[in-house]
């Protein structure tokens, strides 16, 4: 079976860019993926490793290698690209298309997904994590782990496999304070650095009234992310996931506390869009919501991330439980509350030093809502410091830029 399926990105017209290529790989990315923060990963990835590649006067090409879904926003990428299915049968047979695509690539790019390279996910889903990488380094391919969430490590096994990776990398680069102590408790900090979210790049459309809003007053538009994951916990398998909140009866009472108040215009807002798995649909759950809170507004499906950040740019205020939405919302100078699940998020918003994080995993239904009304009594200065957090997270940001320039630079040196 055939799992390479080539998506040129950009309209450029055939042959009218005569310069020489980089071919790229992008490990454990996607185009694919239902959920839209992987997506917001592989497009503001890409788009950084672009970047470095053009100022070294390449043009590059990526190889987009990792789990196919339901969706399809590869146009959201502006570069030429392909993408390669990752599987058991195929990382077993040299001869495949995954090990094609390894083969063909001058460096590779692997991201995990943003948050698995962890055994908190089934042992399956690690050991593919792990077998990549290590392909990989057996054809020879300088290998890069892009910033993401390193650990946690629960098993003696999980921990040792995931150091060998990191020891035959080239370089490790971790989102968050907490990932990158962890790195150093591993003994592998000497080929590591500290970085943010790359989606903090991710391109989008900043409304033409951000800067001139009046937040102080009425018809201020709050966006609410609802995890269908979280809200329906109950009905799919038991996972690690320990809130001390009880999430649907905050978002119910966050629903009510908005609409029953004239001065705010609800926007419920899809994170995650995998129609085959409702349990899990971010868009089933929200007109689901809607129809027991009608005034509420759900936009049209989103057609890949980029699409989704600029929607939530046109917010005031975002309340969210997908990191990645979460993120859309600060990286666009927008006020917003995580509600976190999660220690990726606290290490996040912990290392940008915002304050305005709500860690369901420790707080009660009541601390949250107070977090709340302390946020719609002084939007503005919530934004302000949204702002001020960006700020810190792109200064954080260009430390990977500059790693990018200097490697893509060094690679193209070796070539000549």
């Amino acid at each position: 079976m055939n799992n390479r399926q080539t998506l040129t990105g950009g309209d450029p017209a055939e042959g009218s860019d005569d310069r020489p290529t980089l071919t790229i790989g992008l490990l454990w990315h996607t185009f694919f993926s239902e959920n839209l923060g992987v997506g917001a990963l592989t497009i503001a990835n890409s788009s950084l490793i672009a970047q470095a590649v053009e100022k070294a006067g390449y043009r590059p090409v990526f190889r987009v290698i990792g789990p196919r879904g339901e969706l399809d926003y590869g146009s959201e990428c502006a570069h030429e690209h392909d993408f390669t299915n990752i599987g058991y049968k195929a990382l077993a047979n040299p001869f495949s298309d995954l090990h094609r695509a390894i083969r063909s690539c001058d460096i590779a790019f692997d991201i995990g997904a943003g948050d698995s390279f962890s055994d908190i996910y089934p042992w399956a889903r690690y050991n593919l994590i792990l077998g990549i990488k290590v392909a990989t380094k057996m054809a020879g391919v300088p290998l890069v782990l892009s910033p993401q969430t390193i650990g946690p490590f629960f098993s003696k096994r999980a921990r040792v496999g995931a150091k060998a990776v990191m020891q035959i990398s080239n370089h490790v680069w971790a989102r968050d304070e907490m990932s990158y102590a962890l790195l150093e408790e591993m003994d592998v900090a000497g080929k590591s650095s500290l970085t943010t979210d790359v989606a903090f790049a991710l391109p989008f459309e900043t409304p033409a009234d951000k800067e001139s809003r009046d937040l102080s007053g009425g018809n201020i538009k709050v966006g609410l992310n609802v995890s269908a994951y979280l809200y329906r916990h109950g009905d799919v398998p038991t996972d690690n996931i320990r809130l001390a909140a009880n999430y649907k009866e905050l978002v119910d009472s966050i629903l009510q506390r908005l609409s029953s108040d004239e001065r705010y215009e609800v926007h419920l807002v899809p994170h995650v869009l995998i129609q085959s798995r409702a349990y899990d649909d971010d868009y089933d759950m929200a007109l689901e919501l809607q129809r027991r809170f009608p005034e509420a507004i759900v936009p049209p499906r989103f057609n890949g991330p980029s699409d989704a950040k600029s929607y939530i740019a046109a917010l005031d205020l975002l309340l969210g439980s997908r990191m990645h939405a979460t993120i859309a919302a600060i990286s666009s100078n927008t006020a917003v509350i995580p509600l976190a699940f999660s220690r990726k998020f606290n290490g996040l918003y912990g290392s940008l030093n915002y304050r305005w994080n709500a860690d369901l995993t420790k707080q009660s239904n009541e601390e949250v809502l107070g977090k709340l009304e302390a946020a719609l009594a002084d939007l503005p200065r919530v934004r302000a410091e949204a702002v001020a957090a960006n700020a810190e997270a792109q200064k954080r940001l260009g430390v990977y830029r500059d790693y990018l320039d200097t490697r893509i630079s060094e690679l193209v040196a070796n070539r000549v």
